[in-house]
């Protein structure tokens, strides 16, 4: 998926199965995107003074300003994609939509609030060059470590199950797998001035665990360790500020 990343979701097919499959309702994706939304909506009243202005990088169709709605002063979402923006716009997502060029995304100025920043389910999915065009991004939002957070989404932990997958699954030159290590993700956030001051896990399992006959078993273990054991988490959101 990484070589057309930027591609795929102009196409507006692709679009509505990510929206209307993908996150359907009791999918795997929509109950880990539904302890995302519970837990933000304790950790930024927690983490924050005041609401800050919300920017949301490869903001898809806005799945994180909607967990966000009532919590953030205002919510700027920046896309390449205008089919998943108007999407975004046909679910409802509170704030401002940005159309913008690939490596062109520039945060709207405010300089009276703290700001956070968010970029979900895109770095596990692009290459090294459009990772450092989130970082950027973020560096612009957040000058310096008063300016507010970052969170940043992987979901393929190289220290979770998942990585079984590789190691014993049957993949084929045709199949994707990208994974990234905590060793990765931290080596970003310090190659751009930033350091990790916490992360959160959401899901210990993959998609095939959260089927019958294992799915309570699943969701009961996920509710007691997740959190306390985010490294090994499968999906965690890494937490950051600027140095």
């Amino acid at each position: 998926m990484a070589a057309n990343y930027t591609e795929v979701f102009q196409d507006p097919t692709a679009v509505e199965k990510y929206a209307e499959r993908t996150y359907a309702p009791g999918t795997f994706s929509s109950i880990v995107s539904s302890r995302q939304a519970g837990w933000l909506r304790g950790f930024v009243p927690h983490a924050f003074g005041m609401p800050p202005v919300h920017h949301d990088f490869a903001c898809g169709t806005g799945r994180v300003a909607r967990m966000l709605a009532g919590l953030v002063s205002v919510s700027h979402g920046y896309d390449t994609s205008e089919a998943m923006l108007r999407k975004g716009r046909e679910l409802g997502t509170p704030g401002h939509a940005h159309l913008v060029a690939p490596g062109l995304a520039v945060p709207e100025p405010d300089e009276t609030r703290p700001r956070l920043v968010t970029a979900f389910r895109f770095v596990l999915n692009v290459d090294v060059h459009l990772r450092d065009q989130l970082m950027d991004f973020a560096s612009m939002a957040l000058p310096d470590a008063e300016s507010g957070l970052l969170l940043v989404e992987n979901h393929g932990n190289a220290s979770s199950l998942r990585h079984l997958r590789k190691t014993f699954g049957r993949l084929d030159a045709s199949t994707w797998f990208q994974e990234l290590s905590h060793e990765e993700m931290t080596d970003l956030f310090d190659r751009h001035g930033f350091e990790l001051v916490g992360m959160q896990g959401f899901t210990m399992f993959t998609q095939g665990c959260y089927r019958r006959p294992w799915i309570w078993g699943a969701k009961a273990a996920d509710s007691a360790l997740c959190s306390p054991m985010a490294k090994w988490a499968t999906d965690v959101v890494y937490i950051a500020r600027r140095r």
